[in-house]
């Protein structure tokens, strides 16, 4: 198997045996091999047939004495022992799962049919679940990056906190010259077959911009050092960008809605946050697509749905067409932020804004809203400091890239204990009109080793329509 294949062989799929796969598996592992970023970073085993506790599997390592190198007396009889001790670890587990599901009478249904004209939208459907295992294994393997000690985090510029990043406290490369010495040559190397001194990063397209730029201004021996991807392609990773005094920097893609899993969206200092006033249900904040298109190109989301998201009343230019906001129920003061953003929660989404109704206190979106916010909270939003019942928070705020940087494999261990599993109910409604498709799986992602990587947190530019944030 070539080197970047074992690399890219490192995900949940392939740590089953291929004898049990199911018939999806291999489409999936596809997938992994050429979409992922983050999932191999993880190192994968299987727990398929160890007896689980409910609080994990316990792992315990001896740790040896000191060495004593004094003399001892010619003529002594006894020693002294030499003193051992152990440490033990945890991995626990968590059932995930996805499901889809469509009315074949639903007027969505006449928008998907195949291009041959045909009607069958359920492979469709079974394609939006495959990529939904993808984007939550990725979304996961990132995460469990960002539960590693703060204490090993670090900052651009002269921040001391992600709430104290400003827009001058950007990347550097000189970042690399410390990452060379505080991860040194430990473990293993990470992708199999390369140098021992080799280290990886995965950084936001912001962070190439901020690199591009200072290699732009650098003296010719600084910018002699970065040698693009393009001299070595036949060995490339996904997405990499190019060497930096050995460490190879991986850009992390965005969706096609231009969002990208390396930054931290609004997660920093807040300029702005509003609570919401009322219950966004599902497909709801896309204009009306028969009368408004997106970027004059696109007739996005359905007619018979609200077109905005009603929030409370803000002040007037707070919000503006092109703006990325946070749309979210969970807020965390974890990242020194208070009332902040809280990335890890699964109902933390953004979207760019596309049209504001400053007089009615309302935003739309590029793209409809996809869960449903229909719970009410009691709170007070940063911003409007007023209380009242929301159902969800809106913010806008300083956008921080996370640079990811592995000395080698093993600082973060996920554990398989039941494999991914696909299911395709028969409908059971009287008319057998709703179609479902689900999976589930049971896995754990576990810091292990912590000294082996370290979250970089710093400033990073967005694209915006027309210019950057």
């Amino acid at each position: 198997m070539a080197t970047l294949d074992t690399f890219y062989w490192n995900n949940p799929i392939a740590t089953i045996d291929q004898a049990s796969w199911q018939l999806q598996y291999p489409e999936v592992n596809l997938r992994f091999r050429n979409n992922s970023v983050y999932t191999p970073l993880v190192q994968w085993t299987s727990e398929l047939n160890e007896t689980k506790s409910s609080r994990g599997t316990v792992v315990t390592e001896l740790i040896a004495g000191d060495t004593d190198v004094d003399e001892i007396p010619l003529m002594a009889t006894t020693l002294d022992a030499m003193g051992v001790d152990s440490r033990s670890r945890t991995f626990g587990y968590g059932n995930y799962a996805g499901k889809v599901q469509l009315n074949k009478k639903s007027n969505i249904f006449n928008q998907w049919k195949v291009q041959g004209g045909g009607n069958d939208w359920r492979p469709l459907l079974r394609g939006v679940l495959g990529d939904d295992v993808i984007k939550k294994h990725e979304l996961l393997s990132r995460n469990i990056f960002l539960k590693g000690p703060t204490t090993h985090w670090t900052y651009g510029g002269n921040a001391t906190s992600i709430a104290t990043i400003d827009s001058a406290d950007t990347f550097s490369l000189e970042t690399v010259i410390d990452w060379n010495f505080r991860l040194g040559q430990t473990g293993a190397p990470l992708v199999p077959g390369d140098s021992a001194k080799a280290k990886l990063c995965i950084i936001p397209p912001g962070v190439t911009y901020a690199i591009r730029k200072s290699l732009a201004a650098a003296s010719n021996n600084e910018a002699a050092m970065f040698r693009d991807v393009s001299l070595y392609g036949g060995n490339a990773l996904n997405y990499e960008i190019g060497t930096f005094s050995s460490v190879r920097f991986v850009e992390a893609p965005s969706d096609e809605y231009g969002m990208n899993p390396a930054v931290l969206y609004n997660v920093g200092a807040i300029t702005k946050q509003w609570g919401v006033t009322a219950p966004i249900k599902m497909n709801d904040g896309a204009p009306d697509p028969e009368t408004t298109k997106v970027d004059t190109v696109w007739a996005v989301g359905q007619k018979a749905v609200t077109h905005y998201i009603q929030l409370e009343s803000y002040t007037n230019a707070d919000f503006a067409v092109n703006d990325v906001v946070t749309i979210h129920t969970a807020r965390t003061a974890a990242y020194g932020v208070t009332g902040g953003v809280d990335p890890l929660s699964g109902r933390t989404i953004q979207r760019r804004i596309v049209a504001v109704d400053d007089v009615n206190k309302r935003l739309t979106f590029d793209r409809p809203i996809l869960f449903n916010y229909d719970v009410p909270m009691t709170g007070s939003s940063v911003t409007g400091n007023t209380l009242g019942t929301f159902y969800a928070w809106v913010t806008k705020g300083a956008n921080i890239g996370m640079c990811l940087a592995l000395g080698s494999l093993g600082g973060v261990l996920g554990a398989v204990a039941e494999p991914l599993t696909f299911y395709e109910p028969v409908p059971v409604d009287d008319r057998m009109q709703i179609w479902r498709f689900v999976y589930d799986m049971t896995l754990g992602w576990n810091v292990w080793e912590p000294n082996l990587f370290e979250v970089h947190f710093c400033a990073v530019k967005i694209p915006k329509v027309g210019g950057t944030i």
